[in-house]
């Protein structure tokens, strides 16, 4: 994996995860474009947003306004690279603010990469695939299994090595692992 694509990846999910909106500046270009494909009730955002300052207020700013507790993996072994594109695998756990609900999801990251020297991030398409409310009891062995694992990068394996014996929590990951490319 390109080194240059992954310190932008990492430096993304801080800023998501730790509501840092002033580290986006050295992740997006500008005229940056940001699509979303969300498969689930569970969660929503705009289809499309468009420039760089409106991907921080929508991926950094209006979520960390909704949700905390907020843990973001990339699993390394999923990576497929080509020229400037990226895809991985991504999962997430969160509380949200409101409710206090516990969630879990998981999808796809499709990064395109600008030709510039450093490279930018010029097109971000996120798929929602999952997004499973979790019982509110469950928050201090769920959240403190995520905070563990190598956060932004991890392998799947790890995940599966390290998972709580939790049967939600089992179910939900396994349909994670069971990508069109690998149907378990």
């Amino acid at each position: 994996m390109n080194t240059r694509f992954k310190s932008l990846i990492s430096q993304y999910i801080k800023a998501k995860d730790n509501n840092k909106p002033h580290l986006m500046n050295e992740v997006f270009a500008e005229p940056a474009t940001l699509k979303m494909l969300v498969q689930t009730d569970n969660i929503s955002f705009p289809a499309e947003v468009e420039g760089s300052k409106r991907i921080t207020q929508t991926l950094v700013s209006e979520f960390n306004n909704k949700y905390e507790n907020i843990y973001t993996l990339c699993l390394s072994d999923t990576v497929q690279q080509q020229q400037n594109n990226l895809k991985c695998r991504w999962v997430v756990c969160m509380t949200e603010k409101a409710s206090g609900s516990l969630r879990l999801g998981y999808g796809d990251y499709l990064w395109h990469f600008t030709d510039n020297t450093p490279a930018l991030v010029n097109d971000l398409t996120i798929t929602i695939e999952n997004m499973t409310l979790l019982p509110q009891e469950l928050q201090p062995q769920v959240l403190s299994w995520f905070d563990r694992l190598p956060c932004p990068w991890a392998l799947s394996s790890e995940l599966q090595k390290t998972v709580p014996d939790i049967e939600l929590l089992i179910t939900t990951l396994k349909s994670l692992y069971q990508t069109k490319d690998n149907p378990e």
